[in-house]
């Protein structure tokens, strides 16, 4: 263990993130808390700031490679990968700037801690490399970031450059005394502890014993290496020992580099896999200790477990994870180019726009993984989906139920399908009953019959507007594309057709007269259409909303379909009114209504899915 600079550290070695290794993960937080210390460090009377630990992986025969005019040895980086990465990425744009400035002395530092030619000190893991080197060559990359490491890679670049740009702005002796000092205080003034482990399988106790001193690392960072220091303890055999480490480390860098293309994360992810090949039970989700338990992963008690099953175990489950957090990462980040079909794309995107998708993700996965291999079919994944959507619409944006109702039945679903792809179409009809428990067709199409404040129900109202208009455009709009972005529906997106605010002598007052009809009717959904910005129609009246051709904005004009429909009245009274909110709650009647099926078996509710805590097997749920 030696104590180092940055000089120290890149002056003998080439370093490398391992593929297993999570990308760059640092936010606004430990930038902000970065540059803080960094700028403590200007002041000369401060002599150093301990910045941490770095830990390598170097192997026996010391591998090097060429790197400018000389051979370095390379060396795995174990811990300190963020902070390498957030000291590499500050000190290009400071050298970049001393260069700027006419301090040419400064080339030659990029080389001894940035590139030589196009080979990187600091070489990263997932795909970011090439779009890390850019950064450090010119400050932009020809690219757009695609995935989460070089979005991370890019903001924190533009957040580091902004600060130093506003301290230079702030500099009345043109800065280059304070981007010198800015120098000296990365490259000789941070201090790390550093040490090298030799043996492959020692990284995981390396890991362990940072966890039990408090060291924040991620889910799977923590399991990946409980397992790396289970093989260490526990296999002997040096070939089996390697051949279970290549598994995990294969294995961890395909799952870092799916989450690297989604929105969603980790815990999530592991949890997924958690469900799905561990316990279906969400009581029974303690996090990544869990996995440490005797009755799945056992360190040293095999009276639960023998160590040869565990050691299975650790195969299947290193494999399925790799596996599980493809088809986690689609589902989470649906795009045209990573579905199976169109169909898929148009109902996981549905989910998603309506808010609650984490109950359905074990479930989801499964069924994804064997519609992949085709031991579900088409029809069969759709009709699935179909169904998520209404419990989705039924019970979370229309009864307001908790974002976790049902989510024992479909974890314990999620582990069927996967071990019974066969069982599919039934879990399906289930799904529509468990539909029915909570918001029963009776319960579901009379609270529609009556107008009620569907404004104060703002995601439900702009999930039901939205399908609404991809609905007009299906049947009067020949297939086209909505004009109106999902991702761009705001309150200002909304627009009351009877304003809000009536003006004393306009025509509203006159076709409005009963107080009662206009506090029954004006937040209801009949007299609520999606429109590109209210504002522009303030409180005209209903002519001038309606508009002439060529007149904007107007609703005769509107390239939305649904404000369009309403320029066919030629006046909107409680008459009109009534006719649209029948129309639309026909169709919304139609559109959210369950499958019922005479050959569905018993649905069992428990208490970890009713928050009311009954348990009751329901026979049949009449709707």
């Amino acid at each position: 263990m030696e104590k180092k600079t940055l000089n120290d550290l890149f002056s003998k070695n080439l370093f490398q993130v391992p593929d297993y290794q999570r990308g760059y993960a640092w936010d606004k937080k430990q930038w902000n808390d970065f540059i803080q210390d960094i700028d403590a460090l200007v002041n000369e009377e401060v002599k150093n700031h301990y910045a941490g630990t770095v830990v390598v992986y170097q192997e026996k025969s010391k591998p090097a490679k060429i790197y400018g005019i000389d051979r370095l040895e390379t060396v795995d980086i174990v811990d300190g990968q963020q902070r390498l990465v957030t000291s590499c990425l500050y000190l290009s744009i400071i050298i970049r700037k001393l260069i700027e400035k006419g301090e040419t002395a400064y080339e030659a530092k990029k080389s001894l801690f940035l590139f030589s030619e196009t080979t990187c000190k600091l070489t990263l893991n997932n795909n970011a490399n090439n779009y890390f080197y850019n950064l450090l060559n010119t400050g932009q990359s020809n690219t757009t970031p695609d995935t989460t490491h070089e979005k991370r890679l890019q903001s924190a670049y533009n957040y580091f450059k902004s600060h130093i740009e506003e301290k230079l702005a702030d500099d009345t002796e043109g800065g280059v005394g304070y981007l010198r000092a800015l120098y000296l205080a990365m490259t000789s003034k941070l201090v790390f502890t550093f040490y090298t482990i030799e043996e492959e399988c020692e990284i995981g106790m390396t890991f362990e014993l940072m966890n039990s001193r408090g060291k924040g690392l991620s889910v799977l960072e923590l399991l990946k290496n409980y397992l790396m220091y289970w093989v260490s303890r526990n296999e002997s055999d040096e070939v089996e020992r390697a051949s279970l480490t290549t598994i995990i480390n294969n294995n961890w860098k395909d799952v870092y580099n799916n989450l690297g293309t989604c929105v969603g994360n980790e815990d999530q992810c592991l949890r997924t896999a958690w469900t799905l090949f561990c316990t279906h039970s969400p009581r029974n989700w303690i996090g990544y200790n869990g996995f440490k338990n005797d009755d799945c992963i056992p360190l040293k008690n095999f009276n639960i477990k023998s160590k040869e099953d565990t050691k299975k175990f650790i195969k299947d489950f290193s494999n399925n994870l790799g596996a599980i957090s493809k088809h986690y990462a689609i589902i989470t980040s649906p795009t045209s180019s990573n579905t199976i079909s169109g169909d898929e794309l148009i109902w996981l995107t549905k989910i998603h726009n309506t808010g609650n998708i984490a109950n359905f993700l074990p479930l989801l996965v499964a069924a994804r993984k064997h519609r992949e291999s085709d031991k579900i079919i088409e029809e069969n994944y759709i009709s699935l989906l179909k169904a998520l959507e209404i419990y989705a619409y039924r019970v979370f944006l229309y009864r307001g139920r908790r974002s976790d109702s049902g989510k024992s039945s479909f974890y314990r679903w999620g582990n069927e399908v996967l071990e019974k792809p066969q069982s599919l179409p039934g879990i399906t009809e289930s799904i529509h009953e468990l539909t029915r428990y909570y918001a029963s067709e009776d319960s579901f199409q009379s609270s529609n019959a009556q107008p009620s404040d569907w404004y104060g129900s703002r995601n439900r109202l702009k999930y039901t507007l939205y399908e609404y208009e991809l609905h007009l455009l299906a049947t009067e709009g020949q297939g086209k594309q909505p004009r109106l972005d999902w991702k761009d529906l705001k309150d200002s997106t909304i627009e009351h057709i009877l304003p809000q605010n009536l003006m004393e002598g306009s025509h509203w007052k006159e076709v409005w007269k009963n107080p009662e009809d206009i506090k029954e009717c004006l937040h209801d959904i009949g007299n609520l259409v999606l429109t590109k910005d209210n504002s522009k129609y303030s409180n005209f009246e209903f002519e001038r909303k309606k508009g002439q051709p060529g007149q904007s904005p107007s609703y005769i004009n509107s390239d939305i379909r649904q404000e369009r429909k309403i320029s066919q009245y030629d006046d909107w009274t409680r008459i009109e009114f009534d006719k649209r909110r029948n129309e639309i709650i026909q169709w919304i009647n139609q559109r959210w209504k369950t499958k019922e099926s005479p050959n569905v078996e018993d649905l069992i509710i428990t208490d970890e899915d009713d928050v009311d805590g009954i348990e009751t097997q329901v026979e049949r749920i009449e709707s």
